[in-house]
Protein backbone atom coordinates (compact mmCIF):
# COMPACT_ATOMS: atom_id res chain seq x y z
CA UNK A 1 0.00 0.00 0.00
CA UNK A 2 1.21 3.38 -0.89
CA UNK A 3 1.56 5.72 1.82
CA UNK A 4 -0.24 9.32 1.11
CA UNK A 5 2.73 12.50 1.39
CA UNK A 6 1.60 14.96 4.45
CA UNK A 7 3.35 17.91 5.09
CA UNK A 8 4.16 19.68 8.06
CA UNK A 9 4.48 23.28 7.97
CA UNK A 10 5.96 26.14 10.18
CA UNK A 11 5.85 29.81 9.94
CA UNK A 12 8.39 32.25 11.51
CA UNK A 13 8.37 35.76 11.18
CA UNK A 14 11.30 37.59 8.75
CA UNK A 15 12.39 39.15 11.56
CA UNK A 16 13.45 36.06 13.66
CA UNK A 17 15.52 35.03 10.65
CA UNK A 18 18.17 37.67 11.75
CA UNK A 19 20.70 35.99 14.64
CA UNK A 20 22.89 38.78 14.78
CA UNK A 21 21.50 42.09 17.07
CA UNK A 22 20.57 44.78 14.90
CA UNK A 23 21.83 47.94 15.49
CA UNK A 24 18.14 50.34 14.52
CA UNK A 25 20.69 53.94 14.56
CA UNK A 26 20.03 55.25 11.11
CA UNK A 27 23.40 54.80 8.77
CA UNK A 28 24.94 57.76 7.44
CA UNK A 29 27.17 56.57 5.12
CA UNK A 30 26.64 54.57 2.29
CA UNK A 31 29.57 51.95 3.42
CA UNK A 32 27.57 51.79 6.91
CA UNK A 33 24.81 51.28 4.98
CA UNK A 34 26.22 48.44 2.93
CA UNK A 35 28.18 46.51 6.00
CA UNK A 36 24.55 46.70 7.56
CA UNK A 37 23.15 44.89 4.60
CA UNK A 38 25.89 42.25 4.53
CA UNK A 39 25.47 41.16 8.25
CA UNK A 40 21.93 40.83 7.66
CA UNK A 41 22.12 39.04 4.64
CA UNK A 42 24.87 36.45 6.08
CA UNK A 43 22.33 36.31 9.51
CA UNK A 44 19.55 35.41 7.14
CA UNK A 45 21.47 32.53 5.24
CA UNK A 46 22.49 31.07 8.77
CA UNK A 47 19.03 30.63 9.63
CA UNK A 48 18.02 29.43 6.34
CA UNK A 49 20.84 26.65 5.95
CA UNK A 50 19.87 25.59 9.71
CA UNK A 51 16.20 25.54 9.05
CA UNK A 52 17.20 23.51 5.88
CA UNK A 53 19.33 21.37 7.65
CA UNK A 54 16.54 20.66 10.06
CA UNK A 55 14.30 19.25 6.92
CA UNK A 56 12.38 22.77 6.50
CA UNK A 57 11.90 23.99 2.76
CA UNK A 58 10.98 27.84 2.44
CA UNK A 59 8.12 27.95 -0.30
CA UNK A 60 6.63 31.22 0.40
CA UNK A 61 6.96 34.80 2.20
CA UNK A 62 3.48 36.41 2.79
CA UNK A 63 4.63 39.71 4.14
CA UNK A 64 7.28 39.43 7.22
CA UNK A 65 5.95 35.99 7.97
CA UNK A 66 8.23 33.08 6.30
CA UNK A 67 6.30 30.02 5.21
CA UNK A 68 8.23 26.35 5.90
CA UNK A 69 7.55 23.02 5.03
CA UNK A 70 8.65 19.27 6.01
CA UNK A 71 8.01 15.66 4.90
CA UNK A 72 6.04 14.22 7.69
CA UNK A 73 7.48 10.69 5.87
Amino acid sequence: MNKIQTWEYKVVTTDSLVQEPQNHDIAVSQEASNERKETSKSSIQKSLNALGHDGWELISVLGEFCIFKKSNI
